[in-house]
């Protein structure tokens, strides 16, 4: 019987044939992956940080972000803070190299409230994969927030979270260096624009122009050697016209205080410091008390007014009183014959950040006067 050729190289060729269409749907949907994710989203790992703060779910790294920033004192909302979220994304496999940046940004509302929403707007790329992320929150006056760390001392920040996140912002001091904070914020152009007053600050520290400014517990008193906290004073004088609970009332301060005296200042009867734990001197609080009577009294007071320089007479507390200001450092002296007492008070600009507080702290001292023994 012949050799029909045609027919039988269709019966070699149908297995191969079979074998190709049943593999077909295979490599039809891998070119169809392949070919996709040239548009898919990056690889997105497990955030380092919790969804909220009393949870242990992991956060989602593209968002949304919300929460509250306050001053760290006194626990008030603050507007119009700067909030900026800025993810990074590489791509590459072994040799990887950046690939995009994302940023974005807000102001907190009156209640100090900020929201970031999800991040939608991904770059592509079987390879791309978010490498980094940042959230920073700035406010002139203030030391800046950043969610992986913080400015000083160097650690770690480990109570950011994505939501429900309450930034604490601590309002800044003159022994804090501006080069460092520069290189701490960063350099996005909103943020380089919000930071730029701080340039000409941190080029003086560079060049070793910078002056330091006074940071003391209270006012130098003439003759006086310096002041430092000592152990908690018994139940004297001093003491018995201002507590704690009574500043922390008038300036909003929500940290604790140290109590002590300080080294005596020439002729002081008593003194009394209140110096603010973890914080620098700027927001310590101290009296220095005389008790004198009649021309000893005014003697004295005159003595102190022409003695500090700066010193200005007011007559807002007492039957005399004086303002005086030096560095960061701010005072008053008020007399009040009746009660044979002379109180010079001094509030640093970081306790007192309103003139107003310290005169209704020399209010409460005056007001507290008649718990002292009568002469």
């Amino acid at each position: 019987m012949p050799v029909n050729a045609p027919a039988l190289s269709r019966a070699l060729a149908a297995p191969r044939i079979g074998r190709i269409l049943a593999v077909a749907p295979r490599i039809g949907l891998a070119l169809a992956v392949a070919v996709g994710c040239s548009s898919c989203g990056p690889i997105v790992k497990p955030a380092p940080f919790p969804h909220r703060p009393d949870s242990v779910e992991p956060a989602f790294m593209l968002g949304p972000y919300e929460g509250r920033v306050v001053d760290a004192d006194s626990g008030r909302p603050i507007e119009g803070a700067l909030v900026v979220c800025s993810w990074g994304f590489d791509r590459g496999v072994g040799n990887t190299a950046p690939e995009a940046e994302r940023t974005r940004e807000t102001r907190t509302d009156p209640d100090g409230h900020y929201r970031i929403a999800r991040l939608r707007d991904l770059p592509g790329g079987l390879s791309t994969r978010l490498a980094r992320f940042s959230l920073i929150v700035y406010q002139r006056g203030y030391v800046a927030y950043r969610n992986d760390r913080i400015f000083q001392p160097r650690w770690r920040r480990r109570d950011f979270a994505q939501r429900n996140n309450l930034v604490k912002l601590a309002r800044w001091s003159p022994e804090l260096s501006h080069a460092r904070h520069l290189l701490f914020v960063g350099g996005t152009p909103s943020l380089r624009e919000a930071i730029r007053w701080e340039q000409a600050a941190a080029a003086l520290e560079l060049a070793g122009d910078a002056r330091p400014k006074p940071l003391v517990s209270d006012l130098r008193v003439p003759g006086a050697r310096p002041d430092v906290a000592g152990s908690p004073p018994p139940p004297g004088q001093a003491s018995r016209l201002l507590s704690s609970d009574e500043v922390r009332a008038i300036t909003g301060f929500n940290g604790a205080f140290e109590l002590g005296r300080l080294s005596q200042a020439d002729d002081a009867t008593d003194s009394l410091h209140l110096k603010a734990k973890d914080r620098p001197e700027r927001y310590d609080v101290a009296l220095r008390l005389w008790r004198l009577s009649g021309a000893e009294l005014q003697k004295r007071y005159e003595a102190l007014l022409a003695a500090l320089p700066g010193s200005k007479q007011e007559d807002v507390v007492g039957d005399r009183s004086f303002a005086v200001a030096q560095g960061e450092i701010t005072g008053l002296g008020l007399l009040k014959e009746d009660a044979g007492a002379l109180v010079l008070i001094t509030c640093g600009k970081g306790q007192c950040t309103d003139p107003k507080m310290l005169r209704r702290i020399a209010e409460k001292v005056e007001d507290n006067l008649r718990r002292l023994p009568a002469q």
